[in-house]
């Protein structure tokens, strides 16, 4: 799709030699492959400083090399960049999933699974259009049937949208972004609470 790119079938141009698709479909795998989840936080879209290096929504590269995921041993650096890329998201993400004892149950993914750009801006994230969004309820759907009994959560409003077009029960969490960490902090612990 133009204006996107797929993380896992596409190499960025910014990859380490230790990274590409191959790299990210692994990353992905090992953590849809963990035991007991429960819950699923469904983001917008993928974004450039995370899911377009490590494979992972709100999981950036820092992350990774932190041995901060998981079910994912620490890794090398997987981008050329002076320093790892971290998506701010991310780490309010993994903090209080951790605070709360969710981080080993949780899966993370996107209602539009690509990463959504500006034309020739690679490093720069867009909303997904209604279009993108559509194209991903398919993998939606699929995600549904392998984790029946997880909870899902929408991580911000085009992926709640998502989620009500499909007809899915979900909890609306406001999105980390744009000074939205206290509520969803709050929103978090409020679902914490519900699943113990």
């Amino acid at each position: 799709m133009a204006g996107t790119h797929h993380p896992w079938a596409a190499a960025n141009a910014d990859d380490s030699a230790d990274n590409g698709p191959a790299r990210r479909i692994a990353h992905l795998r090992a953590h849809a492959a963990r035991p007991g989840l429960r819950l699923v936080l469904i983001g917008e879209a993928a974004g450039y400083q995370g899911c377009r290096i490590s494979g992972i929504p709100f999981t950036s590269e820092a992350l990774l090399i932190d041995g901060s995921i998981p079910g994912i041993a620490p890794c090398p650096r997987l981008s050329t960049r002076a320093k790892p890329w971290s998506e701010p998201s991310a780490r309010v993400v993994w903090r209080i999933l951790y605070e709360q004892q969710l981080a080993d149950s949780t899966f993370l993914w996107n209602a539009f699974p690509l990463h959504p750009h500006a034309a020739g801006v690679p490093h720069s994230n867009r909303t997904p259009t209604r279009a993108e969004l559509s194209a991903g309820e398919g993998v939606l759907r699929a995600l549904r049937q392998a984790l029946p009994n997880a909870v899902l959560a929408a991580v911000g409003n085009k992926s709640s949208e998502a989620l009500t077009r499909l007809g899915y029960a979900h909890e609306a969490l406001r999105h980390p972004a744009y000074g939205g960490v206290p509520e969803f902090v709050a929103g978090v612990a409020q679902l914490a609470r519900k699943l113990r």
